[in-house]
C-alpha cells in the first residue's frame, strides 16, 4: 500500500529531524558493538600441590625390598633355565634385564608404586601431583639401568643426594618424584543411600 499526502513545512522538518536522529543513534550503537570486547572472567584456580620428597632412608628400604624381589625372580629364572648358579650368559642376561624393567615399569605405571614402595608408603607422582603415567614410568625405568652404573645405584644415589627434590636421573628425565603416599582417612564419610 502506498500512502500519499501533503505535509506542512513544520511537520516535514520535524519528521526529517527525527529520521536523522534515529540514524545517528543506530550508527553509534553499531560502532559500540564493534568496539565491544569479550569480557574476561577471572576464576580461582587450585594452586599446584607442594610435593614433599620422600625421605632417603625410606627410599633405601624400599629399594632393598624391591631388589630382593627382583633377585628372587632372577634366581628362579636361572634355576628354571637349568644353569644353576653358573656364570651368566647372553641367553640369560636378556630375560633378566627384561624382568627387572617390567617389574618396576608395570607396578609404577598401574599402581604408582612397586611392592617395596607400597610397604614403605611411598608413591611415584608427576611434578604436578598426578599419578605416574605410562610414558613417565617407561622413561623413569628405562634410565634405571644408567642410574645403576657403575654398580648398586651409585650414579642414581649421587643424583638423589645432590638434587633438592631427591630425584635420580630417571626422575629428572621423566619429570617424576618419589613422595610419601597420602594417609587413608580412618573415618571416611558414609556411603550415599542407593534407594530413597
Amino acid at each position: 500500500m502506498t500512502y500519499t499526502g501533503v505535509l506542512r513545512n513544520g511537520e516535514s522538518k520535524k519528521r526529517r529531524f527525527k529520521v536523522l536522529e534515529v540514524n545517528q543513534l543506530s550508527k553509534q550503537n553499531h560502532n559500540h558493538d564493534h568496539e565491544h570486547k569479550d569480557p574476561t572472567i577471572e576464576t580461582l584456580q587450585t594452586p599446584p600441590p607442594k610435593i614433599i620428597p620422600a625421605k632417603i632412608e625410606k627410599r633405601f628400604a624400599a629399594g632393598v625390598i624391591d631388589s630382593t624381589i627382583v633377585a628372587a625372580c632372577w634366581l628362579a629364572l636361572i634355576v628354571l633355565a637349568g644353569r644353576g648358579l653358573a656364570v651368566f650368559s647372553l641367553a640369560i642376561e636378556g630375560p633378566i634385564v627384561l624382568i627387572t624393567f617390567l617389574y618396576y615399569f608395570i607396578f609404577e605405571w598401574l599402581f604408582a608404586a612397586t611392592i617395596g614402595k607400597s610397604v614403605m608408603h611411598l608413591r611415584v607422582v608427576e611434578k604436578n601431583g598426578d599419578q605416574c603415567s605410562l610414558r613417565s614410568s617407561f622413561l623413569r625405568n628405562l634410565l634405571r639401568f644408567i642410574d645403576w652404573l657403575p654398580f648398586l645405584y651409585i650414579l642414581g644415589g649421587a643424583s638423589i643426594f645432590i638434587s633438592k627434590t631427591r630425584c635420580r636421573l630417571g626422575d629428572i628425565v621423566a619429570g617424576t618424584m618419589v613422595t610419601a603416599a597420602p594417609e587413608k582417612d580412618i573415618n571416611p564419610p558414609p556411603a550415599p543411600f542407593l534407594f530413597h
